[in-house]
This record gives C-alpha cells, structure tokens and sequence, in this order.
C-alpha cells in the first residue's frame, strides 16, 4: 500500500502542545469574571492556542447526592511549527 505513495510524500503527524488554566470558585464569584475570562481567552487566542474542552470539578457529599462546581480546568491546544 505505501508503496503506491509518492516519494515527497511525509508520514509526520503534526505535533500540539497543552496548556491548563485553572480557574477557582473565588474567581467565579468576581463581580467582572466574564470580562476578565474572555480578556484572556481573546489572549490566548490571538497566541495560538485553541480551547479544547472546560471541565468543571466539584466536591460534595456522595450521600447526600451534592456536588458543587469549586474549580473549572479550561484546555487548551496550538500547533508546534515545524
């Protein structure tokens, strides 16, 4: 199969790094937090980096079925040149 390739032709994958911003329930509670997120966001953004996925950790009693979001992890990715 690969013998049907041409020669130019290149196998490499490209390669991403990953960045994690963690943002905590005391910033959630700010009275300008959506402001500030999407200052840097935009930031981000005009980086390189690409946000992939939010994801929102909570703590809680397992009994009692409670759970409350205290952190969001927010993941980004860019493309490493080259």
């Amino acid at each position: 199969m690969l013998s049907n390739l041409p020669l130019n032709f290149s196998l490499s994958m490209d390669k991403f790094e990953y960045k994690i911003l963690d943002v905590s329930k005391a910033h959630l509670k700010k009275e300008n937090f959506q402001e500030e997120l999407m200052t840097i966001l935009n930031n981000l953004g005009l980086q390189g980096w690409e946000l992939i996925t939010a994801e929102g950790l909570s703590e809680g009693s397992v009994f009692w079925r409670v759970a409350e979001t205290v952190d969001i992890l927010l993941l980004f990715k860019r493309k490493i040149p080259g």
